[in-house]
C-alpha cells in the first residue's frame, strides 16, 4: 500500500457534498477544508473538489485511478 494522488480534470457533474451527504453513502467524514475522507476495501481516500477538478488522495491497495473509477463508477476519456 502506498500514498497516491489522482486528479480528474474538467468535471461538471461530481459534487462531493451531494454524494457524501445524501444519506446513502456511509463512512465518509467531512473535513475542515470541505473534503471528505472515507475507508473502503482496505483503502483510505480523501476527495476534494477544486473548481472543475476532483482530487483523490489516499493510501490504496492497488492503483488509485483504477480504484476511484470502479468505486465511483467514473467514465473518463
Amino acid at each position: 500500500m502506498k500514498e497516491q494522488e489522482y486528479i480528474l480534470k474538467n468535471v461538471k457533474s461530481f459534487e462531493p457534498k451531494h454524494i457524501f451527504e445524501c444519506g446513502q453513502c456511509f463512512r465518509w467524514d467531512k473535513e475542515e477544508d470541505n473534503s471528505y475522507t472515507g475507508v473502503f476495501r482496505n483503502n483510505v481516500l480523501n476527495v476534494k473538489k477544486e473548481k472543475d477538478n476532483i482530487i483523490f488522495k489516499g493510501i490504496c491497495k492497488g492503483n488509485i485511478e483504477e480504484i476511484c473509477k470502479e468505486y465511483f463508477d467514473l467514465e473518463t476519456d
